[in-house]
């Protein structure tokens, strides 16, 4: 009997309070991170503003994953936003800390990059800051490559040296 994926769809509305504190935790964690490493204090999206955000991460534009335990607790999340014809973008992946180690990184990049394929897309993008390095290594190990800043980008031109942004053909 195969084994059941830790990967599932996001259920708008039913899941809603899961995908929101799994985005807040990874968003406080970068920006308190951006603040150590590089002095920034103006970050490019404010965790407060997660919850009004969802709907860019639902059908019909979006989709939303999670990964859980074999008890049924969330603690993984990853999502897709889709930028008008065939691309695509990664959005907000984070594992909490105390799942790490088990490969569910991974699991929700490749269920998202399959959910994109599905959906007629034919370039996936995405960025990270440059201290997210097991980050980058996982994008890499994927297919993804190095690019200059791409147009749908969320983060402002004044920091982008901060980050690497990735993008591959589906």
């Amino acid at each position: 009997m195969p084994s059941r994926s830790p990967v599932r769809r996001a259920t708008p509305g039913t899941d809603d309070d899961a995908v929101s504190a799994l985005m807040v935790d990874y968003l406080s964690w970068a920006l308190d991170r951006l603040r150590e490493e590089y002095g920034i204090d103006d970050p490019p999206t404010e965790p407060r503003l997660v919850r009004e955000s969802l709907p860019l991460f639902q059908q019909p534009d979006g989709l939303t994953v999670l990964a859980e335990e074999d008890d049924g607790r969330v603690v993984g999340v990853g999502a897709l936003r889709r930028h008008g014809g065939d691309v695509t973008e990664v959005k907000r992946m984070y594992v909490a800390p105390e799942a790490r180690g088990r490969h569910l990184g991974s699991a929700i990049l490749d269920r998202l990059i399959a959910e994109a394929g599905e959906t007629g897309a034919r370039l996936l993008r995405l960025d990270t800051c440059r201290f997210m390095t097991d980050a980058q290594r996982l994008y890499r190990s994927r297919g993804f490559s190095e690019r200059d800043p791409y147009p749908e980008t969320e983060i402002p031109p004044r920091i982008q040296r901060h980050w690497l942004f990735f993008e591959r053909e589906l």
